[in-house]
């Protein structure tokens, strides 16, 4: 039985059981290589589900906007980090939630396939092993090594298959051995420091303050953003490189201890601001401090919500 079966048996089974209200997966979106977001509430809908490696959303960004509804979520193994976040920071119940859990290898980098087909329409994207085999509507049909047409965090994902799934969707996918530090990380901290100032000015000289980042976040869930406050008013929503910064900066610190590396906010910016990296950063410094990895135990809230007496602090100058 295909993944894809399983997700839509279970789906159609929690709802048509009332074990959940409504059911948040994919849907095939406007071409192969596509997938929306879905909501199904109705156990006869429950065959648009879909799960490949066109599955992007973090799913788990909507399920605070379902307050008081029960709830299944597909979910990929960085995405379920983000949902055990959300249960530790009070934001959705544990009861309220059931986690329909994908094991994922990757999913694909639209501008990746585009260059390998040389802007050919693709018709059907199936993955056969390591290789995605892409058939273009001319009828060619192009093979590309996954790994190479993935999202560059994806490569980098220690957590390829969920650890707190209610329901298991498929079949455990290998989990390579990662480094302790992105080697993106490591680079840009061996340069001088005014060669990382000049670096982080360049990165966010190109952000245009859409705030797709914070939209597709499911750690941003404030009904206010800073951003939009008035009373005091902290930034301006204009090109002037210090809001852009200014915005940057206060989110990054925001998100310190909270981060999941799910990299849905790069994978959103319409200008390719490396987001990542810096998050990764951050990311890194809590796990070595804190000895802390978000979302990986509901048990454990996140480091800088709470203080214990033998917390670290030769960090603080």
């Amino acid at each position: 039985m295909s993944a894809e079966t399983t997700l839509r048996e279970i789906a159609a089974d929690l709802l048509g059981t009332g074990k959940v209200d409504v059911v948040v997966g994919y849907r095939r979106g406007d071409g192969a290589l596509v997938a929306t977001p879905a909501f199904v509430s109705d156990p006869a809908e429950a065959d648009v589900l879909v799960f490949d490696v066109t599955c992007e959303n973090n799913l788990a960004n909507y399920l605070h906007r379902l307050e008081g509804r029960k709830v299944a979520v597909v979910v990929k193994g960085c995405d379920e980090r983000s949902v055990i976040g959300l249960i530790q920071e009070g934001q959705i119940a544990r009861d309220d939630v059931v986690i329909l859990g994908t094991p994922c290898s990757g999913v694909i980098d639209p501008e990746a396939t585009t260059a390998l087909t040389k802007g050919g329409e693709v018709a059907e994207a199936v993955q056969e092993g390591a290789t995605l085999v892409l058939r273009l509507s001319s009828g060619e049909e192009v093979l590309g090594d996954l790994c190479e047409l993935i999202h560059p965090g994806c490569r980098e994902c220690s957590v390829r298959n969920p650890r707190h799934a209610d329901h298991l969707i498929g079949d455990l996918v290998d989990q390579p051995s990662m480094p302790d530090v992105s080697p993106d990380v490591t680079r840009v901290e061996a340069m001088p420091t005014g060669k990382r100032w000049e670096y982080f000015q360049r990165e966010m000289g190109k952000c245009i303050l859409c705030f797709a980042c914070r939209s597709v976040c499911p750690a941003c869930y404030c009904n206010a953003c800073f951003t939009d406050s008035s009373q005091p008013k902290w930034m301006s929503k204009s090109s002037d490189p210090s809001d852009t910064m200014f915005f940057h900066l206060t989110r990054l610190l925001h998100l310190t201890g909270r981060c999941t590396g799910c990299g849905a906010c790069v994978r959103a910016c319409p200008v390719n601001v490396d987001l990542r990296l810096y998050n990764d950063k951050l990311r890194n410094d809590v796990k070595d401090v804190f000895e802390f990895e978000a979302g990986l135990d509901p048990e454990i809230p996140a480091p800088l919500s709470c203080f214990r007496l033998d917390d670290k602090d030769d960090f603080i100058k």
